[in-house]
């Protein structure tokens, strides 16, 4: 080879490595490198303090479900508001690892690794060619690679997806099949259209709509998205469009993805109308779209409830990079935008509850477009000083959310089940105020017998998890009064989102000791109250 040609060839690499703006994320090993740190970052933040929070109620209720057979798992699942496939894969999960609090939120740490994975080959997907034409520029690919590093770093590292990260419940694998399938459908999108790049489209999107219903929201974002583009390739015209083959690929899709959610249509129905009926979370308004841009942006739970000019300044914040977005906004900017939107706006439209886990996959397409808006800087030190200031801004949300959880003070269920456990002596009940303690404490209990929740004799509300309740663990205050114990020990409520919840006592029942551990989040404070019965009283009434 000539010195010419060696020398072209080195001005060609730097020209290539220009155009992402630091030179060793043009080698392959280096990006490799760069990508496994990373993961590591993200897998160090969601199991460094995996085990130090007590489990509480929604958790709690997950590992009482898939401690049913197979069978009645699913049929008491459909008795509760969400579809089965987080439960199923869950119970799949503990019957390899068991179902220590570690093992049960591992699951959902692997979720959030693969979220991070989901999100670099998203990025790297749909930034990286003309999804019109097909085609691929190499130089162009390799450079929003740095985009795809950038966005999984904001993931890794985003106080809130770490937050659902552990997690006992869907929220994680809802945010890694939202990104996984966004990633299929752009591979499925770029011509030539290929039937089996539709169809894993299609499988991820169904798996989608079995984990979580507010992924109906971003699949209904993906259907609008794929519509649109696949018209505007033909100009418009829908005869040019019949003959293509890659709309009779996108139909199988979606009749995969139709046939495969149909059996569960009835039941989704159901749930939702039982949701609207009683559910602790009312419909989204205008205030709590701006109290989730804030916890999406600042502070996943709110300890206490920020000022509202924090609110509107956070939701001013997230309207404006989006609207900023649009400019110049190609086909990946668009299906950010509105994948980022969808969730919020049909929610709004559907009356639907306004909870932030439920948003998870929103705030996970504001973090991929906020690392597009900071890549698009021009090279050189401004770039460099976003990404550097925009980490350090992200790790240190997230350290001053760990401190506002203060764990450490506030031992919770786990706390009351521990000394439950030591000063307890068998055959002496407990009696638990309502479901939201007495799920969690039975977890954390190694002897769960004579443990039991208090019942006035109303239904109780399904959110309450009636749908793992058996009549058996139900108490009322006529069977209180037929103990026949020396000691009873009974947990209440109070300074939590819910209120104050007592056990009614006995006249014969004479308080003794009481204990307070407080739980996080303001979930109240797990209060232990000992009594002592006294016979001799009760049979002089």
């Amino acid at each position: 080879m000539s010195a010419s040609t060696k020398n072209s060839n080195q001005v060609a690499t730097v020209s290539g490595a220009s155009h992402l703006g630091f030179y060793p994320l043009v080698n392959f090993y280096t990006i490799f490198s760069i990508f496994t740190i990373i993961l590591l970052a993200g897998l160090f933040l969601r199991t460094s303090h995996l085990i130090d929070r007590s489990i509480w109620f929604d958790e709690a209720f997950t590992w009482r479900l898939i401690k049913f057979p197979f069978v009645e798992m699913l049929h008491r699942s459909q008795l509760d508001n969400s579809p089965p496939f987080y439960y199923i894969l869950l119970q799949g999960w503990v019957a390899l690892f068991g179902d220590s609090a570690f093992a049960l939120r591992s699951l959902s740490v692997l979720c959030g690794e693969l979220t991070i994975v989901g999100t670099y080959l998203f990025a790297v997907e749909a930034f990286g060619g003309d999804l019109d034409t097909g085609e691929t520029n190499s130089d162009q690919r390799a450079s929003h690679r740095g985009i795809g590093l950038y966005a999984a770093t904001l993931v890794a590292v985003s106080a809130l997806q770490v937050r659902y990260s552990w997690e006992i419940r869907m929220y994680a694998l809802a945010a890694a099949l939202s990104v996984f399938s966004s990633w299929a459908l752009f591979r499925a999108l770029r011509p030539p259209s290929n039937l089996h790049r539709w169809l894993l489209y299609g499988l991820l999107a169904l798996l989608l709509g079995y984990t979580h219903y507010y992924g109906l929201f971003t699949l209904v974002a993906q259907v609008v998205f794929g519509a649109a583009v696949l018209l505007a390739r033909v100009h418009w015209d829908l005869l040019r469009l019949l003959r293509t083959s890659a709309l009779w690929h996108a139909f199988l899709a979606a009749a995969l993805v139709i046939a495969g959610w149909l059996p569960w249509l009835s039941t989704f129905l159901r749930q939702r109308a039982q949701v609207k009926e009683s559910f602790w979370s009312l419909p989204i308004t205008r205030w709590d779209a701006a109290d989730l841009c804030y916890r999406m942006l600042v502070m996943p739970e709110s300890f206490p409830p920020p000022p509202r000019q924090s609110l509107l300044l956070a939701a001013d914040l997230c309207l404006l990079g989006l609207w900023m977005l649009r400019r110049k906004a190609r086909a990946a900017e668009w299906y950010i935008i509105a994948s980022a939107m969808a969730p919020l706006l049909l929610s709004y439209v559907f009356s639907a509850p306004s909870t932030l886990r439920y948003f998870l996959m929103s705030q996970l397409f504001l973090l991929i477009g906020l690392a597009a808006l900071i890549w698009r800087l021009p090279h050189g030190m401004k770039r460099v000083f976003a990404v550097a200031a925009s980490l350090i801004l992200f790790v240190g949300i997230y350290s001053d959310f760990w401190s506002a959880m203060d764990i450490s003070n506030k031992p919770g269920a786990r706390g009351a089940a521990e000394f439950l456990q030591q000063q307890r002596r068998p055959g002496e009940p407990v009696v638990i105020c309502m479901p939201l303690f007495y799920f969690p404490i039975l977890y954390h209990s190694p002897d769960r017998s004579g443990c039991f929740v208090y019942s006035d004799g109303r239904p109780m509300p399904h959110h309450f998890g009636t749908a793992v309740l058996t009549a058996e663990e139900l108490i009322t205050e006529e069977q209180l009064r037929a103990f026949r114990s020396q000691r009873a020990w009974v947990v209440n409520m109070a300074n939590g989102n819910w209120g104050t919840r007592t056990v009614p006592i006995p006249p014969n029942w004479t308080a003794k000791g009481r204990h307070v551990f407080t739980e996080v989040v303001r979930l109240g404070d797990v209060i232990v109250v000992e009594y002592e019965i006294n016979y001799d009283r009760d049979a002089r009434k």
